[in-house]
């Protein structure tokens, strides 16, 4: 009775989790009209590290070893994301990014698993799906690609957690992440001061106008969100997480639309509807008798 009502309380957990995730689509796109995206993720982890000081292990060899190796994926899935982001809408970019979820069984023989057949028919759904959508919200092929990446890495990320999450405190572990994230974020903005030279200081300017979003994004969505996560990914598999961050979509499609005006037309709908789908196929249980 005990690991059932802890169970449910993951999935709460997640599902709050979910939900906030699916408003940082919106929220970040919003906030890159105004500012450098490596600017944008640097001050949202910044506040998040912030926040988690207090609760970080410093000392801790484990907890940095740990933290570097999942962190690093983080930071990969955010470049290649908001990097995406720049080139498409707010729900395009977040279904291409709920890819993750059918990747997490495909990667799981790298942990010594069997790859299930099912796992291969959500993946063909789930490309048909944003196949679909590519007739509607049309996006050119680098931000596809990036956005697809980012799902990788993600991916990975999600595995990772559910490895070495259970390992330690889930506000030290937390906090550890959030720091090398802003720890990293300047290498992402040196690049990009590089990239647009003299032009970038106005550039960041556009910070004062945001910074409500900023907050919003470091101590919301980064800060408490990352608790819940750590926290749910302790007890839950990598594949309960992975079929309840299957709403992420869905949930940023509604904000987007209610936050910046994005519209979903019929084979928009029909694509988001097919990944979906084919994220929710790709985590159910194999009832097989080997399995049973």
């Amino acid at each position: 009775m005990f690991d059932r009502s802890r169970l449910v309380l993951a999935g709460l957990a997640l599902l709050l989790v979910t939900l906030l995730w699916g408003t940082t689509f919106p929220a970040m796109k919003a906030v890159s009209l105004h500012m450098p995206p490596g600017l944008m993720v640097g001050s949202r982890w910044l506040l998040a590290a912030l926040v988690f000081a207090p609760w970080v292990e410093w000392r801790s060899k484990a907890l940095w070893r740990d933290a570097l190796i999942v962190t690093t994926l983080l930071f990969a899935s955010f470049v290649l994301q908001v990097i995406g982001l720049t080139m498409m809408s707010a729900g395009r970019n977040a279904f291409i990014t709920g890819f993750n979820i059918i990747l997490v069984p495909l990667l799981m023989p790298l942990l010594g698993s069997r790859l299930p057949v099912r796992a291969l028919v959500a993946a063909a759904l789930a490309t048909g799906g944003i196949v679909v959508m590519s007739y509607e919200q049309s996006s050119g092929w680098l931000g596809d690609a990036l956005t697809l990446g980012c799902a990788v890495a993600f991916a990975l990320y999600i595995i990772g957690m559910s490895r070495y999450a259970p390992r330690h405190a889930t506000l030290a572990f937390a906090g550890a992440q959030a720091v090398i994230m802003a720890l990293f974020s300047p290498l992402w903005i040196a690049g990009e001061w590089l990239w647009w030279g003299a032009a970038y200081p106005e550039m960041a300017a556009g910070i004062s106008g945001v910074w409500l979003e900023l907050i919003y994004l470091g101590l919301v969505c980064s800060g408490f969100a990352l608790i819940l996560q750590t926290w749910a990914q302790a007890r839950a598999s990598a594949t309960q997480a992975a079929i309840i961050y299957a709403l992420e979509p869905f949930f940023a499609a509604l904000f987007a639309t209610w936050w910046l005006g994005e519209t979903f037309g019929p084979r928009a709908m029909i694509g988001g509807v097919l990944i979906v789908v084919a994220m929710v196929y790709s985590q159910l249980p194999d009832k097989s008798p080997a399995t049973a």
